[in-house]
């Protein structure tokens, strides 16, 4: 297999805490908001994300093309920026499915 330092970024970036956590929220393709995102539980820590790692984790994700920045209405017709999971962001999600797959059967647990 052929790494590059590219790829290294890449990869640290999507493993980064709180990614897999937004894409998995951004899933089902709706546009999603910042508030949908205030919630995120760390499931390492057990705590909830601070609102400058979200800030930081979608803007990154945004800069690799994982999601889509933009701009929604309300309903009394503000504009608002939304993030919407492209096809990029889907595949990303659904390897770090085997991954994490690949690796309990590495390390011999389950689920």
């Amino acid at each position: 297999m052929v790494g590059s330092k590219k790829g290294f970024e890449l990869l640290n970036m999507i493993l980064s805490e709180g990614s897999l956590e937004i894409l998995e929220v951004a899933k089902d393709g709706e546009p999603k908001h910042f508030t949908d995102f205030r919630e995120l539980v760390n499931s390492r820590t057990g705590h909830v994300f601070s609102p400058n790692t979200i800030s930081t984790r979608l803007k990154e994700l945004v800069e690799v093309g994982a999601l889509e920045r933009i701009i929604t209405k309300t309903k009394r017709d503000r504009e608002v920026v939304g993030y919407k999971i492209t096809p990029e962001g889907l595949k990303a999600l659904e390897i770090s499915y085997r991954y994490e797959e690949e690796l309990q059967n590495c390390f011999g647990k389950e689920k």
